[in-house]
């Protein structure tokens, strides 16, 4: 049957019920109702839970209207009415409805044209009931400051139903699951409804829903179709982190863990997933430092800190802020490679390294830094989700690598925790880029012995990625340690697996102090041989065999990528942006 004929029987069966009882929904049946919401959801059939759905907004419209002092039969009518509110979304795309992170302008014109079809499929019908529905189709997303659409209607000009339908419909997509969201807890709902008093809702609208917010509660709970609201942690949508409102509002009671990057209540103390410990550094969201730098999510936590999303106040610039653990702000040693980081990032001016724009103390003196925020994915996570890389793409990125370590070399300085990690991708202008991170255990090779910050005996970095000499806690650890960590990178980029697995780290570091490598054709065999004999020369166990400098290593690695006529320096070949940058902006 052809769609068009499928809504007009639609429309007529909905027309003979109401018919059925005299033109009047008063006294009707919880089967009419039903009966209703299953029409209504066959326009909707792409989304998940819309019968669910259908079943809350007409109880939660029924709520508000008796609280605006409706009589009886217009609480029916509006209440059965406001079940065909988004039947003009027969016609977007499953693609739109179920995206995951914030549309773009075209899905969102697309989006948007479902009120005009709503309007349309059920404004063809002289009975009261339909009419209505049909003015609330039109009208559902209007805003009472007139930024909504498709009209721009603003305050009374927005029909009295639409104005009650659009905090409904707004408080059940923020407690329910969607395909593009977590459920938010019941009070960080109810926080954001009444925030938006005056800008998107009507202010009499949301004094109701405060005067019967205990009646809402038990609705919500009971109509619930994703368990329990009362979460010990939830998520922000990328859909909602743009738009910023919601993390504001739920700040005061919540922060963003670092370790979950979920929200948790403020008087939580140990992260319910990973079952970590969670300190006051941990909870930092929603604060502002120097009162100018207003924290956001929590973005990861290092081996000296934890880092936070920030958005300057002053010039509106979105940043990432690192802030010193505090349980390390009062040891000398760990101050002065906190300020070596930062003197790594400023001084040397590659563009493969993180801008830092400011540092300083919080009020408690605890160190910070602030540098340019990153959208992209790590090498590490890059690898995870889609499998070890092809030759040109891995040797691309060590040459980037490689380029950058040149450069810091030259400043006197070896990284000493190099790893996947700690390698990021980002996309400029079109094209994969690397930035290199975290120089907090970096070490000045300039300096006078006394002066150095490790002492010999002292193992620094991460196990699997450490040199032989690194593994055994040497005093002799040079530039030469990083370049063998790049070999260890280029390697697992190739094979999928790790130079020195182990079961734990005594196992892995005992391995790298042996140094006994497995060729990496053995395990992958469509590796050109010319590249496996670079990486086994990187992975030298003695130092003196190895390449002396990152500068030596890029030679017979840019002798290959030349073979490729794609390649040009600084160029990452083989490495789709849309695997780089997550499927919407964080911020």
């Amino acid at each position: 049957m052809p769609e068009k004929h499928t809504r007009k029987s639609a429309t007529a069966l909905v027309e003979a019920l109401y018919t059925m009882k005299g033109g009047s929904p008063q006294g009707w049946a919880d089967g009419h109702i039903e009966t209703l919401i299953q029409i209504a959801a066959g326009y909707q059939f792409r989304e998940t839970g819309v019968v669910e759905h259908l079943r809350r907004i007409s109880a939660y419209v029924a709520l508000l209207a008796e609280a605006m002092g409706w009589s009886e039969l217009q609480v029916r009518l509006f209440q059965h009415a406001s079940i065909f509110h988004d039947v003009g979304m027969v016609d977007v795309p499953a693609s739109i409805v179920n995206k995951q992170g914030a549309l773009g302008e075209d899905e969102k014109a697309l989006m948007q044209k479902h009120t005009d079809l709503g309007r349309a499929l059920l404004q063809e019908s002289n009975t009261q009931l339909l009419e209505a529905a049909s003015e609330l189709a039109m009208c559902h997303h209007e805003r009472f400051d007139g930024s909504g659409y498709p009209q721009g209607l603003s305050g009374m000009d927005i029909p009295m139903g639409s104005r009650i339908l659009m905090v409904a419909d707004v408080f059940d997509a923020l407690t329910t699951d969607r395909p593009f969201k977590q459920a938010y807890p019941f009070v960080v709902a109810h926080e954001i409804v009444q925030a938006m008093s005056g800008s998107h809702f009507d202010p009499e609208v949301v004094e109701a829903v405060a005067l019967r917010k205990e009646a809402f509660e038990k609705a919500c709970a009971s109509l619930a179709s994703q368990g329990d609201l009362q979460h010990k942690g939830f998520r922000i949508s990328a859909r909602d982190e743009t738009k910023g409102e919601l993390f504001s509002i739920a700040s005061e009671g919540y922060f963003s863990c670092p370790f979950c990057r979920e929200l948790h209540p403020r008087t939580l103390d140990v992260c319910p997933p990973y079952e970590i410990q969670l300190t006051d550094i941990h909870k930092l969201s929603g604060l502002v430092v120097d009162d100018k730098y207003k924290l956001r999510g929590a973005l990861g936590v290092g081996g000296m800190g934890t880092v936070y999303e920030a958005r300057h106040l002053l010039i509106d610039r979105t940043l990432a802020i690192k802030f010193l653990d505090p349980s390390l702000a009062h040891d000398s040693e760990t101050l002065t490679r906190f300020s070596n980081e930062a003197r790594v990032f400023s001084t040397v001016g590659h563009p493969n390294l993180v801008e830092i724009t400011d540092m300083g103390k919080t009020a408690e003196g605890i160190p910070y830094m602030v540098m340019e925020k990153l959208e992209g994915t790590d090498l590490a996570r890059l690898m995870m989700e889609h499998g070890k890389l092809t030759p040109i793409a891995a040797v691309t990125i060590a040459l980037e690598i490689l380029r950058t370590l040149d450069a810091v070399h030259e400043k006197g300085i070896i990284h000493r925790d190099l790893k996947p990690e700690n390698i990021f991708l980002i996309v400029v202008d079109g094209a994969v880029r690397v930035k290199l991170l975290d120089f907090g255990i970096s070490r000045l090779i300039s300096s006078s012995k006394k002066s150095r910050l490790t002492q010999k005996g002292i193992v620094f970095g991460t196990p699997q990625y450490m040199s032989p000499e690194q593994a055994q806690g040497k005093d002799s650890v040079d530039e030469r340690s990083d370049v063998f960590t790049i070999g260890e990178i280029l390697y697992e980029t190739l094979t999928g697996r790790e130079v020195f697995p182990g079961d734990n780290n005594l196992a892995i570091l005992t391995a790298v102090t042996r140094c006994r490598v497995t060729p990496p054709r053995q395990i992958e065999p469509s590796i050109p041989p010319e590249l496996e004999q670079v990486i086994l020369t990187a992975l030298e166990r003695s130092q003196d065999k190895r390449f002396q400098s990152a500068a030596e290593f890029m030679q017979p690695l840019a002798s290959f990528a030349r073979a490729d006529g794609r390649w040009k320096p600084g160029r990452i070949l083989e490495v789709d942006q849309s695997r780089v940058l997550p499927p919407e902006p964080r911020s």
